[in-house]
């Protein structure tokens, strides 16, 4: 499935440079950074923070695209191929960013080959995140990618403590709901279903992850029934 291209993104390798090339802005949580349609004329660096990426059916029904992390980047490809915003962006920390305009991106670029190959990573993993998703959704039930989904928190936001893994992230149903595309009662329906079979508990807002190796397993054998 998408482990190896999650839906949460994070890199690494360029944040010094990102941090000294560009103007510093603070946004508070649930701040929305860019709308659709916007004339884009730099990019933004996450310095500290999360942000979301989200799109909108014509019903009005949310799915968030990415989940990105401190030392991502958003609306590169936007700035390279001179493309309009097509999706929202919004903090949901209070997060530290760095705007950086085009035209300092691409003097970058042409100065520094370790920017040029972060560019590339960057365009690359959220290709291959796309992929993954619309690559879950064509070939595997619900079930399997609540449990991928959960597996993948684990891996990005686990912290170890006694008999459980937590993640160190606060994230409702309907959130949940909204990253695998799907009916929030189907996903309200396979929580209950993996809290009976003991694999996952939730504690004051915050998901526990409580048989780590029984939930790989689940999940894997429901990769391979047909």
């Amino acid at each position: 499935m998408g482990e190896n291209f999650p839906i949460i993104l994070k890199l690494q390798n360029a944040s010094r440079t990102f941090a000294e090339a560009g103007e510093k802005i603070y946004v508070k949580k649930n701040q929305v950074i860019i709308s659709p349609g916007e004339i884009i004329n730099g990019f933004y660096y996450i310095q500290k923070g999360r942000v979301l990426c989200v799109d909108y059916s014509p019903r009005g029904n949310e799915k968030i695209e990415f989940i990105l992390e401190t030392g991502s980047i958003f609306l590169e490809s936007n700035v390279l191929f001179d493309r309009p915003a097509s999706v929202y962006f919004k903090a949901i920390t209070d997060t530290q960013l760095v705007y950086i305009t085009r035209e300092k991106l691409l003097d970058m670029i042409t100065n520094d080959l370790n920017v040029s190959l972060f560019i590339m990573e960057s365009l690359t993993k959220k290709f291959y995140s796309s992929v993954a998703q619309l690559r879950e959704v064509l070939f595997y039930d619900v079930e399997c990618r609540v449990c991928n989904l959960f597996l993948t928190m684990a891996e990005k936001f686990g912290i170890e403590e006694e008999n459980a893994i937590k993640l160190d992230i606060k994230i409702s149903q309907q959130f949940i709901s909204n990253i695998l595309g799907i009916n929030r009662n189907t996903c309200i329906r396979m929580i209950n279903k993996l809290k009976k079979l003991n694999y996952i508990n939730q504690i004051h807002g915050y998901y526990y992850i409580v048989d780590f190796e029984g939930l790989k397993q689940y999940h894997a054998q429901k990769i391979v029934q047909p």
